[in-house]
């Protein structure tokens, strides 16, 4: 019978608390909003108004929810930004990628995207020339591990080819 596998479970498993509620994806779509405009910022060197979006764009968003509660007016425009929700996510998951890109090729400078995790191309190329090192040295010594086991197992076969069996007692009647 072939050995069981076993499945690792995390530390903690999320609560499915079912769908969101209205409100909910009313602060999800402006904190993704609020996020975009701070990388905006950031991408053009305004500096000053991506902090001003960190530090005071989370109470307008957490007010906003509020109001597209009690006033439908504003629960249209908001309810928009729900619809525009799954794309939102995939632009603010690429512009991270894009930027790198563009600072790669000298189009963009990396400290303009420092909160992204954008570096420096020097920074990348370093990094990616170590990945591959550290690679290329575990295989290396995956090879010598496996060259010292294969040289221990053509000793233990040269001796039981000799009649000397590991755990053999040696015959001492003859």
């Amino acid at each position: 019978m072939p050995p069981r596998r076993s499945i690792e479970l995390p530390d903690t498993i999320p609560e499915n608390n079912g769908p969101k509620t209205k409100a909910e994806l009313r602060q999800e779509a402006l904190d993704g909003v609020l996020q975009i405009g701070q990388f905006i910022a950031l991408a053009f060197g305004q500096f000053a108004d991506a902090g001003a979006i960190g530090l005071h764009g989370q109470p307008m968003a957490d007010e906003a929810v509020k109001l597209a509660e009690n006033d439908s007016r504003v629960a249209a425009k908001v309810d928009l930004l729900i619809q525009v929700g799954p794309y939102a996510g995939f632009i603010t998951a690429a512009i991270p990628l894009l930027a790198q890109l563009l600072v790669n090729h000298k189009l963009l400078k990396a400290e303009q995207f420092a909160n992204a995790g954008v570096v420096t191309p020097e920074t990348l190329a370093s990094k990616m020339k170590s990945d591959l090192m550290k690679k290329a040295m575990d295989a290396m010594m995956e090879q010598k591990r496996i060259e010292e086991e294969m040289r221990e197992m053509e000793e233990q076969m040269r001796a039981n080819m000799n009649g000397q069996f590991e755990g053999d007692v040696p015959n001492t009647d003859e």
